[in-house]
């Protein structure tokens, strides 16, 4: 009987370490979390269909562009769209520079005639312009440029910068 008792003594411990392990484990159980954040950024890009247009012509005509350059904006906010120029036109090729004034250079929107002279500043085209979905919207613009009889012979440049800002 003692080995019976010895062995049923041992079970009894055994299966109480065993439940004191498994209590245990249960007890001491834990949980972690994340918080998720998903965040989408304004998103506001501007092409245009062209990367050089060439306005020539004689000395005291005014002459203006062929076809229109198209500016498309795609954005998921609201924006204002403006353009300026970075220079006064300038013909670096000769020594000094020659440079004719921005203010020679204008744009329109294309098919109106109401021509605004390009500027070393900002200009507003559209405000308060609701945001694109899919392919954009287009903004089509003449240029013009006024040729004085005193101009020097030369190829004057100029970049043109479109900028579109959410509000």
């Amino acid at each position: 009987m003692k080995k019976w008792g010895l062995l049923g003594a041992s079970v009894i411990l055994t299966a109480g370490i065993i439940l004191f392990f498994f209590q245990d484990s249960e007890v001491g159980a834990a949980t972690g979390g994340v918080t998720a954040q998903a965040k989408v950024n304004p998103n506001i890009s501007v092409s245009v269909n062209v990367s050089s247009i060439l306005l020539e012509g004689i000395p005291g005509s005014t002459v203006t562009s062929a076809s229109p350059v198209v500016v498309n904006v795609k954005s998921n906010v609201n924006y204002n769209l403006s353009v300026k120029a970075t220079q006064d036109l300038t013909d670096a090729s000769v020594s000094p520079a020659l440079t004719l004034p921005i203010s020679r250079l204008s744009w329109a929107p294309a098919g109106t005639g109401t021509w605004t002279a390009f500027s070393l500043t900002d200009t507003s085209i559209a405000t308060n312009e609701p945001k694109t979905l899919g392919r954009g919207k287009d903004y089509s613009f003449d240029y013009q440029f006024a040729i004085d009889p005193n101009d020097a012979i030369g190829t004057y440049t100029t970049d043109i910068i479109y900028t579109a800002v959410a509000y």
